[in-house]
This record gives C-alpha cells, sequence and structure tokens, in this order.
C-alpha cells in the first residue's frame, strides 16, 4: 500500500509541475529534468528510510525504487512526446 501512496504521489507532482511550469512558461525541457531530479531524490529518500527505519532489504528497496522512479518518468516521457503533434 505504501509503494502505491509513494507512486500517487509521484503522478501528482508530474501533474503539478506541468501544470503550473506550463502557466509561467517554464520550458518543457526545464520542466522534464526539473521534475527528474526531484523525482530522483525523493525516490532515493523513500528507500533510505525503508532500508533503516523499516529494516528492508537493500536488493528489494532497489527493485521498488527502480517502479516508484519509473513509472512517473514514462508517464513524464510520454507526455512529451504526445504533446509536441
Amino acid at each position: 500500500m505504501h509503494s502505491v501512496i509513494i507512486l500517487t504521489v509521484g503522478l501528482v507532482l508530474l501533474g503539478c509541475t506541468l501544470f503550473f511550469g506550463q502557466r509561467l512558461g517554464i520550458s518543457r525541457q526545464t520542466l522534464g529534468f526539473g521534475f527528474l531530479g526531484m523525482w530522483l531524490l525523493a525516490t532515493i529518500l523513500n528507500g533510505v528510510i525503508g532500508v533503516i527505519i523499516a529494516h528492508q532489504p537493500v536488493i528489494s528497496e532497489l527493485v521498488i525504487a527502480l517502479v516508484i522512479f519509473g513509472l512517473p518518468a514514462i508517464a513524464m516521457a510520454l507526455f512529451m512526446l504526445l504533446d509536441k503533434v
């Protein structure tokens, strides 16, 4: 359940980044790099908390981090590609 919540937060963060960034006139390239940087830091922090506080195995957290980071990143890439059309 925790992973679903974190994934939802990532997609909401992506939506807010794109919505407010475009309204402010920030380029899509800058928005993309900014989102990926923020989301990578959040994913790493989530993994560190999982290993240190929840005592999860590192390999388990790495696999989960791949999914947690990957899905919003793929959604952002799809938006960038499909929005050009």
